[in-house]
């Protein structure tokens, strides 16, 4: 089993795995999953642990730390070791199959299983909650170099996504309390996702709550101020000019997620 959202994990039964290997072993491991079914340039990879090091001993690195991850997960027993990193003279790539559990596959399986690709047909939420199951967390939270960060940033617009679908879905079908409970989440990961505070201020009215409404568009406003240095747009201050004046807000729940649109969050810039 492994994992890359919240913190790095390799498991094999009880046993944790990588735990004694090199920073540099671990860091070749996650950016060969995150680059999986795609062969990664030895010189890529070298590249990301050069450091200042010159151009043969970061080569010497590579070879180090790519030996001392096939012998720690071979020793380990990892069944498959060998079909699952394949090595080449100018290139090493990590393919995933059956015999191992990776975190970030499955996660972004499930959710492509779970929505028609042009966006139009049927959702099935069961498994987008799945797959929100599985987001933990950032991907490996802790790590700032710039090929996770921008691997981070990408799958957590497409957690973000996947729970706009579902809140989509329950403002669809009135289901208010879970409708309200995916927003929260998806605000606890970005507190200015203004397309969010107003699904909610939405739904905060079908449960007959203006009040709430009201205070969820200054939430809005603050959230705005504080991460973007922005006001709320038109659409969301016609929102709350109509809740204010007692009207029922038309039904109009976000664009339903679509597969070649994945990372695509409200007017936040994307990484």
């Amino acid at each position: 089993m492994i994992r890359l959202f919240d913190r790095l994990s390799v498991r094999c039964g009880d046993e944790d795995l990588l735990v004694h290997s090199s920073a540099n072993a671990k860091e070749l491991f996650c950016h060969l999953i995150v680059r999986r079914r795609s062969s990664v340039p030895r010189e890529s990879l070298a590249a990301l642990i050069a450091g200042k090091l010159s151009a043969e001993k970061s080569s010497k690195a590579l070879r180090q730390a790519l030996w001392q991850l096939r012998e720690g997960l071979a020793a380990h027993g990892v069944p498959c070791v060998d079909r699952l990193l394949s090595f080449g003279d100018s290139w090493v790539q990590f393919t995933p199959d059956g015999s191992v559990w990776v975190d970030v596959e499955d996660f972004e399986q499930t959710v492509r299983r779970s929505i028609a690709t042009d966006g139009r047909g049927p959702v099935d939420t069961k498994g987008l909650c799945v797959a929100v199951e599985i987001y933990r967390g950032a991907l490996l939270q802790g790590w700032y170099q710039q090929w996770c960060l921008e691997e981070r940033e990408r799958l957590r617009q497409i957690y973000l996504s996947t729970l706009d679908a579902l809140i989509a879905e329950c403002e669809s079908n009135r289901d208010v309390t879970a409708g309200i409970a995916f927003a929260v989440q998806a605000l606890q990961t970005d507190p200015a996702r203004e397309c969010t505070h107003r699904a909610l201020m939405r739904l905060y009215c079908l449960a007959g709550d203006r009040a709430s409404a009201i205070h969820q568009f200054e939430r809005c406003e603050e959230a705005l101020r504080a991460e973007l240095d922005m006001e709320p747009d038109a659409e969301t201050r016609a929102l709350v000019r109509d809740i204010r004046a007692g009207k029922h807000p038309v039904h109009a729940p976000e664009p339903r997620l679509q597969i070649k649109r994945l990372g695509q969050s409200g007017r936040r810039p994307k990484f």
